[in-house]
């Protein structure tokens, strides 16, 4: 992952990944893991889905490696931390609520523990074709045999705009997890494109949303 390339777009508050509002496919599908009490949030920023998570009962850790991110997610939570360091990675502590400052590249279980289901969205498709397959190998070292991951992806033209946010359709989810996860599909809904989109002469973007069980 280009680290500079993320810092650079915390500083300057090219933000638009972020959301201030927890994401509506996971609200609509949160029922799918809701019996799965340790969720791992990979490149999780400062994601209100994170406290959103941690109120439906969940313990929940992310792995962010921007400090800015993960600062400013403390601080609009009116949170402060126990901050610890292990090997390369920095640990963020509250109740219920904890952050890997690091490379989610590199997490295993000797930092996170085994965990009951992955909540990703913006983190997949964050990262470029070579480098899917990387993290996903980084998902199968912690997740829990019968596990879930409930990934939200985006579609669009990439033959028009090249990511981040890079395309990632129903085939690549196969290709990615097929050989050690069931995957079913849940919903799909329209985005609106915004102006990098519409600059770029793409007008059709489509957010969905899968659940992986791993075998």
């Amino acid at each position: 992952m280009d680290e500079r390339y993320w810092a650079e777009r915390w500083q300057t508050g090219q933000t638009g990944f972020h959301q201030g509002r927890p994401n509506e496919l996971l609200v609509e599908h949160h029922h799918r893991i809701a019996g799965d009490r340790r969720v791992y949030v990979p490149l999780c920023g400062k994601a209100v889905d994170l406290l959103w998570l941690r109120d439906q009962g969940h313990e929940v850790t992310g792995s962010e490696r921007v400090s800015l991110a993960i600062e400013q997610l403390f601080a609009e939570l009116g949170l402060v931390p126990t901050t610890t360091t292990w090997e390369f990675f920095r640990l963020h502590l509250t109740p219920r609520l904890a952050i890997v400052e690091g490379d989610a590249l590199l997490v295993d279980v000797d930092i996170l523990g085994k965990v009951d289901a992955v909540y990703d969205r913006a983190a997949l498709v964050a990262l470029d074709p070579a480098t899917q397959v990387v993290y996903v190998e980084s998902l199968q070292r912690v997740l829990k045999p019968g596990g879930h991951i409930l990934l939200v992806t985006f579609d669009y033209d990439q033959a028009r705009l090249a990511g981040p946010p890079w395309a990632l359709g129903a085939e690549a989810v196969q290709r990615l997890f097929g050989g050690w996860c069931s995957i079913e599909k849940l919903g799909e809904r329209r985005e609106p494109p915004g102006p990098r989109f519409v600059a770029a002469g793409v007008d059709d973007v489509s957010e969905a949303v899968f659940l992986l069980q791993r075998r």
